[in-house]
């Protein structure tokens, strides 16, 4: 999880905008998901699975955002991947998420029964350990893109095949209609048809990244939305900085209303724009997001995972996160504050 996704990741995890994304990408805007309906949930799934050999393996996976939805007496699991890249096999990644989130389930469950309840299971259910009075709570998964570039990749499995997909007769055709399809629910940022579906400041966030390729219409829209553009909290203008995708520096002009963590992006979007021989983007991190990544790597590193292992699951080049696991390796005890403050000596 790199920096981008950390200052995205951070900014949809909102109670009221995580909602409103729910609502605005899938009901059309119905408000059927509350804030208050919502609880932090671990993003951490895994599963022991045994080969035929009785080697054990580990799966894991960590997702972006993940909340539990209580509605009145039903109860599903809402979560949420973020990707600054089209990932190419996110049907098939998606899919092992969610499986993952039931085998989660299904593994509480079986603890939950007492030793005697589970004595006076069935055959089936003991072999099973999922009764037929069992239930699951429903998982839905959104992917959040935000790159520039159009969402090229399948949009569900059946769009991974090799056989032809438009094929109306034949072996293929007979074929796909036994396979079981899984499709994932796309928001592709920069190309919302209908932003008014939405009632946070994602609405103005979805018509900004429209214009993100033609300056000055991203510069006409900001201003005609100053009221919000104005006076935005600092970690909407992180997540704007990585939504712009841009190489420069936009210089932290503070909003005219007394209140110092607030940013005018007008202004901001000024300097960005003014010659266009501004300075690089800033690198690395913001110590919230820092600290953030040093959490994950320490947990991973408790659970014996190898620096191969978590670049895998966090998705990022070993390079990005070496240094935080050698760190952790040398004091595994310390907390996150310490093991920042030996990054920044180092």
């Amino acid at each position: 999880m790199g920096k981008a996704n950390v200052a995205v990741n951070n900014w949809l995890s909102d109670n009221e905008r995580f909602a409103d994304l729910f609502n605005g990408a899938l009901f059309g805007g119905r408000q059927i998901i509350h804030p208050g309906e919502l609880e932090p949930l671990d993003r951490e799934a895994d599963i022991i699975v045994t080969d035929k050999d009785g080697k054990e393996k580990g799966i894991q996976r960590y997702r972006d955002i993940a909340k539990r939805w209580r509605n009145e007496v039903d109860l599903a699991v809402l979560a949420c991947e973020t990707q600054n890249k089209v990932h190419y096999a996110m049907p098939v990644r998606n899919m092992l998420n969610d499986s993952l989130t039931y085998m989660d389930q299904m593994k509480a469950l079986w603890k939950q029964k007492s030793p005697r309840d589970r004595k006076k299971l069935t055959g089936e259910g003991y072999l099973s350990r999922f009764t037929k009075e069992d239930r699951l709570y429903p998982v839905v998964t959104i992917v959040f893109y935000y790159d520039v570039k159009k969402w090229d990749g399948a949009v569900d499995l059946h769009g991974m095949f090799g056989v032809g997909r438009d094929s109306g007769s034949g072996n293929a055709s007979l074929m796909r209609q036994y396979i079981p399809n899984y499709h994932i629910n796309l928001v592709d940022a920069g190309n919302i048809a209908m932003p008014d579906c939405f009632r946070t400041d994602l609405q103005q966030t979805f018509g900004m990244l429209k214009y993100r390729e033609d300056k000055e219409k991203l510069k006409k829209y900001i201003n005609e939305n100053r009221k919000y553009f104005g006076n935005i909290d600092r970690e909407t203008y992180q997540a704007y900085r990585e939504f712009l995708h841009s190489e420069k520096v936009m210089k932290e002009h503070m909003a005219g209303n007394g209140k110092e963590d607030h940013i005018d992006m007008c202004k901001a979007l000024e300097d960005l724009y003014a010659d266009g021989v501004e300075e690089g983007m800033e690198k690395g991190m913001e110590k919230g997001q820092m600290l953030t990544l040093i959490s994950i790597v320490k947990k991973k590193f408790l659970r014996g995972k190898s620096l191969e292992q978590m670049a895998d699951e966090l998705e990022e080049e070993i390079p990005v996160i070496e240094r935080i696991y050698k760190a952790v390796a040398e004091e595994p005890e310390a907390d996150q504050e310490t093991i920042f403050g030996k990054l920044k000596e180092n």
